[in-house]
């Protein structure tokens, strides 16, 4: 890097300026009263358009005087002095910043590449430590490469304020932030400020982005990585545009998001962070396209007191928890999702206290529970449930909760309701594959129009009143099982079960209207069965097929014994002395 020409008056010996001294300890001098109002850093270089001052311990040592435009590192290097900036050339050159750096109204800081490795030093308390901020001003980072000097509370940290630009571009920061006030936490966009950070990485901060306040800010192709607590925080945030965002094995959440109305996010991943991998706070209208969610230990995306919000084509893989709608006031639309966990926790929460939630179309699989329901109006429509201990447990308080055009093919349980929900419905539903029990409800008041169930020991379970239209019952051992106490209406029911029909015990009622049961025991138990209209009740079908199987089977068997009886008296065939077996 050429190094630039010293200007004469910076070589003066480290004093308080001339004419000064008094000014500043009435607190009268600007640089002296920034010095105190930014927490009384041991050293501190103020940036103003003209001129630039170094302060320390309370008193200015000396004045800079650069050109016009921005300053930079390698200007301070060349006229502050060693113990301020220092630069070290060589192969991989190091610029040192050993003072924090404030940028006043109307300044300008430019690093670049022929600054080489910027290390801010970290300091044994916070005001040894370094830092670059301001207000009003602007912080330009292109092709840099920023890095602290290692852990401590007086790691460096970037924040722009009021008024003030800050652009990160194919740049790198790494080991960034400590804890205290949020403008400490890493790379912060204040209140009020603009700027982006575009095609640049973000290493082991405390925060690797906070944008708080901000207008305007551009985040495109952003990788935030090992932050120690959340990747991204966007926070109050207005005009955000964000394209290709991921934050990748953090110590908290990676991506969190609330306090704007009305935000539009696309092309936010996540990774293997500790806590969430997509995390809302209350907020109304915002739209989520396309997040993608990888093996986040607290759960793929988790919605909290979202109004009006949508999720579109969201992907989460190998998490215990995919997608959780949470809060009051919360009514979220989701679209498509494409979920798939680890064989434990829940594909899709929809917790109690919610205004609502309907899920269109896509596919949950792997999880303990595809969906779990415990709010209130609720829609799950055409959704693929596979490879899951129980497909849908609607829980708690429940309703009304609509499911209509389900695929379910669980482990042991299909759809089960407990006897707190109310308005439980089903339209068109497919139940198969299930073990124990396809549909299991005590909901009073349950709908099932049209649909299937396929197998299970008992394919329908009920304990509450219901009524059943046009649903076919197959394969099970026992097709409709009915509680004491069940009052249940069927119109259209078509069951055939390997052996009991219809089980109805002692004190519950069963109407069948135009129904069909068959079955080894059609009907079983002490409870009533009303049987109107052009209702059958019969064996199942007689296998002919199977028998004439078997039938074929015993006379290939009978003609093969009668050929071998025929025969035990004839002697093997022997083959001729001139032949000569050569095999």
């Amino acid at each position: 890097m050429p190094t630039p020409v010293p200007v004469a008056p910076t070589r003066a010996p480290e004093v308080p300026a001339p004419g000064r001294t008094e000014a500043a300890r009435a607190g009268r001098d600007p640089d002296v009263a920034a010095w105190t109002r930014n927490g009384r850093p041991e050293r501190l270089v103020v940036l103003r358009p003209g001129t630039v001052a170094l302060v320390r311990r309370g008193a200015v040592v000396r004045r800079l005087y650069p050109g016009p435009g921005a300053v930079t590192p390698g200007w301070l290097s060349a006229n502050a002095g060693a113990g301020w900036i220092t630069y070290e050339p060589g192969r991989h050159p190091v610029m040192r910043v050993r003072a924090a750096i404030l940028l006043a109204p109307g300044s300008a800081l430019q690093i670049r590449p022929a600054d080489g490795t910027v290390l801010l030093t970290t300091g044994r308390t916070a005001a040894s430590g370094t830092w670059i901020k301001g207000s009003r001003a602007v912080l330009d980072l292109t092709g840099a490469t920023l890095r602290s000097t290692g852990p401590g509370p007086g790691r460096p940290y970037l924040a722009m304020g009021a008024g003030g630009r800050m652009d990160i571009v194919h740049s790198n920061v790494t080991g960034f932030g400590r804890p205290g006030p949020v403008a400490w936490s890493g790379i912060t966009w204040g209140r009020d400020s603009t700027g982006s950070a575009v095609a640049s990485a973000f290493r082991g901060n405390r925060t690797g982005l906070r944008l708080t306040g901000s207008r305007g800010v551009r985040l495109d192709r952003v990788t935030v990585t090992g932050s120690a607590g959340d990747g991204v925080v966007l926070n109050g945030d207005r005009g955000t545009t964000v394209r290709a965002l991921s934050a990748v094995a953090g110590g908290r959440h990676g991506v969190v998001v609330g306090g704007t109305d009305g935000r539009v996010l696309a092309g936010v991943a996540t990774r293997a962070n500790r806590g969430t991998g997509i995390k809302t706070t209350a907020q109304r209208g915002l739209t989520l396209t396309d997040p993608v969610a990888y093996g986040d230990g607290g759960g793929g995306i988790r919605l909290m007191s979202c109004a009006s919000c949508t999720v579109r084509g969201p992907v989460v893989r190998g998490t215990p928890a995919a997608l959780a709608v949470l809060g009051a006031g919360s009514r979220v639309t989701v679209s498509e999702p494409d979920l798939a966990g680890d064989g434990s926790g829940t594909g899709i929460s929809l917790a109690a206290g919610i205004d609502g939630a309907t899920v269109r179309g896509g596919r949950a699989a792997g999880f303990a529970r595809a969906v779990e329901v415990a709010g209130a109006h609720v829609v799950v429509d055409g959704t693929v449930l596979h490879d899951c201990v129980t497909g849908i447990a609607v829980r708690g308080r429940a309703g009304p909760v609509a499911l209509r055009g389900l695929d379910v093919q669980a482990r042991r349980f299909g759809i089960t309701a407990s006897g707190t929900t109310r308005g439980v419905s089903l339209t068109g539903v497919r139940i198969g594959g299930t073990a124990v029990k396809g549909l299991s409800s005590a909901s009073p008041g349950l709908r099932v129009t049209g649909g299937s169930v396929t197998g299970a020991q008992t394919a329908v379970d009920l304990r509450g009143s219901a009524r059943l239209d046009r649903l076919t019952v197959s394969g099970a051992r026992r097709g409709v099982h009915l509680a004491p106490g069940a009052r249940v209406t069927a119109v259209g029911l078509d069951v055939l079960a390997r052996r009991k029909g219809v089980d109805a015990e002692a004190g519950a009622r069963l109407d069948l209207t135009d129904s069909r049961v068959r079955a080894a025991v059609a009907l079983s138990g002490d409870g009533s069965v009303r049987r109107h209209g052009a209702t059958e009740i019969s064996l199942p079908p007689f296998p002919w097929l199977g028998l004439a199987a078997l039938v074929a089977l015993g006379l290939a068997a009978l003609l093969q014994t009668v050929h071998q009886v025929r025969h035990r008296s004839t002697a093997p065939p022997r083959v001729a002395g001139h032949v000569r077996n050569t095999a």
